[in-house]
Formats: C-alpha cells, sequence, structure tokens
C-alpha cells in the first residue's frame, strides 16, 4: 500500500510515490547514460520514490545498491539508475531517494525489497495502460 512503512537497517523506509517514466516523462536533472535509451521489449521503466528516516542512534545508511525490486516467481530486478549517491542520514534526519527500475510489463506483486527490513509492495500502478 502507498505510503506504508516497514522497518529497515536503521529506521523506517515509506514509498511515496510508484511512477511509468512512460506516463510522466521525468527526466533526471543531470543525463544519465542508463536511461539514454529506451527498455527493452516486453518491459518498461518505473520510479519509485522512496522516504527513509534514521530512528536509531546510529543512523542510517543508504546505498542504492541494496535495494531491488522481486516478483511472485518472476525475479529479481536492480535500479538502473537512482539519486542520491550512497549516503548516511543521522538519526531523525530523512533520505528521499528515486529509484528507476526496468520491469517486466506483465510482473505481478511486486515488492521493494529493503535492507533488513520486509519490503513494501509496489501495487499495480506501475503498470501500463495496455499491457
Amino acid at each position: 500500500m502507498l505510503g506504508a512503512s516497514a522497518s529497515l537497517n536503521g529506521g523506517l523506509a515509506r514509498i511515496n510515490g510508484v511512477l511509468p517514466s512512460d506516463v510522466d516523462g521525468w527526466t533526471p536533472a543531470a543525463a544519465a547514460a542508463a536511461l539514454a535509451t529506451p527498455p527493452g521489449e516486453g518491459l518498461h521503466r518505473v520510479r519509485v520514490l522512496l522516504e527513509l528516516t534514521a530512528l536509531q542512534q546510529g543512523g542510517l545508511s543508504y546505498d542504492p545498491s541494496e535495494y531491488s525490486v522481486s516478483g511472485l516467481g518472476a525475479g529479481k530486478w536492480k535500479a538502473i539508475w537512482a539519486s542520491p549517491a550512497p549516503a548516511v542520514a543521522r538519526q531523525g534526519e530523512s533520505i528521499n531517494a528515486t529509484l528507476v527500475f526496468e520491469l517486466p510489463d506483465r510482473a505481478i506483486e511486486l515488492t521493494l525489497e529493503l535492507p533488513g527490513g520486509p519490503g513494501l509492495s509496489l501495487g499495480a500502478g506501475h503498470h501500463r495502460g495496455g499491457s
């Protein structure tokens, strides 16, 4: 469910948006080679807006390479682009991250896998119309 929170190492994660890139026309402020070519056949790009809040005294470490999307019987996908770069939030601070994934058009029950946490459902909002 969009807006639901889940625990992860050092704090909480919440998905604030799951947006198909071909619908909103978003592009990063700086050119990104990973996004220069269109997605492959049978794939679409999804931008996940993720808020991470450090709750523990030691803070929260964010490394986009630790996040992936998994699908029911379909596999696991790493982000092809992410911002910010790896960072650390002190207790009480938040990191707003954007992760872009290429996902199969027909994948179902997708979950954003969190380091040290149970994961968060992406819901059905990432599906393109007519797929």
